[in-house]
């Protein structure tokens, strides 16, 4: 049933509440798996977790986030991958090199394919899902929405978690040793603790620009005050 029919209906019909409220429920139906109805690809929201100096929502993204959230990720589209199966096999757009994509085929334990620009559906860029049946390769709109939506809220929910995770890193008093810097990021050792007897080492990147710049692998750092300085 068409949505110009839906209206035309309601208006016939203004004066009937039952028949009202019942042609409403059936424009919300249609409209929740009719993603095409407001689908416009440049609004739909991509965060490359494969960029090098990740930075996600203003936040520099640590190695150690990154992978979680690469994981988190393939959660994801795997669920919806399974709920959705009868629609075909599900891809996903994770990478571009030059005028090729590389996408992940869900449905297959994440198999990469590699695919031109001109091979997959026009609209289709970094983000995407598609659906493939047989040899047609086809842009799912609705998939695209919510898996996107679905990711970028759990981005969110991991840079508050990395967040909580580098601040009880930071203890008061703790000497830290530097190590490798690179991006405005500062590998730094704990000289006072020790995981499975081998120092902890965190990836650093809330340290001020003159600090950075004034300091070299094997430095010492202090933690004082909710800030770190140069050990004398």
């Amino acid at each position: 049933m068409r949505l110009e029919l839906i209206n035309n209906i309601i208006n016939n019909l203004k004066d009937n509440d039952f028949i009202q409220n019942f042609i409403e429920e059936i424009t919300k139906h249609l409209k929740q798996n009719d993603a095409s109805i407001d689908f416009k690809i440049d609004k739909i929201e991509f965060n490359n977790l494969l960029s090098k100096d990740l930075t996600l929502y203003g936040n520099k993204i640590t190695a150690k986030y990154r992978d979680i959230m690469i994981q988190e990720r393939g959660k994801i589209l795997n669920n919806y991958a399974y709920k959705t199966k009868e629609k075909g096999e599900l891809l996903y757009i994770y990478n571009k090199e030059n005028s090729s994509y590389d996408i992940a085929n869900i449905t297959q334990n994440s198999k990469t394919i590699t695919k031109t620009m001109d091979e997959v559906p026009k609209e289709s860029r970094l983000g995407c899902v598609l659906r493939k049946n047989g040899d047609k390769i086809e842009l799912d709109k609705k998939a695209t929405t919510e898996i996107a939506e679905e990711i970028n809220s759990m981005i969110k929910e991991k840079i508050e978690e990395q967040k909580k995770y580098l601040a009880s890193k930071r203890i008061d008093g703790h000497i830290y040793k530097v190590g490798e810097k690179y991006s405005g990021r500062i590998w730094l050792y704990d000289l006072e603790t020790k995981v499975d007897g081998v120092l902890e080492g965190i990836e650093e990147i809330e340290i001020s620009q003159d600090l950075y710049n004034n300091v070299k692998e094997g430095d010492l750092l202090i933690f004082e005050n909710d800030a770190y300085r140069k050990k004398q």
